[in-house]
């Protein structure tokens, strides 16, 4: 019979474990799959390009917006998974709204990529909810703090496959179902 930790073991299947040892094992953690700048520029570039604007950007935006998406990957790494991806995607979606990267789109820009990020990671949003569109609105003209981004997602984010294409397709298929939206957004 094995002792683990000072209890004896009867459990048949565990007697091969040696003993202290189970303290070093870990569980597994669902890995978190992170928007990517490349990803960010395709989708701003992809949302304005319904609209016939141009895709720009300047070099000190685009410095800003590689620090979000590290920002993003280091945030909430010591929360539970399904609370890290409603807190990644609300900065995701705050700071590109808030934070002007692009000439043209930004609100479009951080809906889509807070859907994608989301999609990527089992979890979707509606992106023409009326309360959704409202905050970013908000954000986007400094009306709207980060928390207000946060509690509208955790509100609203639902549970789904995690979308296993790559990061172009995920982003090509949320903007091809939303075109219509999009459109109409931008004017």
């Amino acid at each position: 019979m094995l002792v683990l930790d000072g209890i004896p073991s009867t459990v048949p299947h565990l007697n091969w474990v040696k003993s202290k040892s189970l303290a070093r094992w870990r569980v597994a953690r669902k890995t978190i799959h992170h928007v990517e700048f490349d990803t960010l520029l395709g989708v701003n570039m992809a949302v304005v390009a319904l609209t016939n604007e141009k895709h720009e950007y300047s070099a000190a935006d685009g410095r800003k917006l590689k620090g979000l998406v590290a920002e993003v990957e280091q945030r909430a790494d010591n929360q539970e998974f399904e609370e890290a991806i409603t807190d990644k995607a609300a900065l995701l979606v705050f700071d590109i709204a808030r934070g002007q990267y692009f000439h043209a789109g930004n609100k479009r820009t951080a809906l889509v990529a807070g859907l994608a990020f989301l999609n990527k990671n089992g979890h979707s949003i509606d992106i023409e909810n009326a309360g959704f569109v409202a905050a970013v609105d908000k954000a986007g003209i400094a009306a709207a703090d980060l928390d207000d981004i946060y509690a509208v997602i955790r509100e609203l984010v639902t549970k789904g496959k995690a979308e296993r294409r790559g990061w172009d397709a995920v982003v090509k298929g949320a903007i091809e179902r939303h075109r219509d939206f999009l459109t109409k957004l931008a004017s």
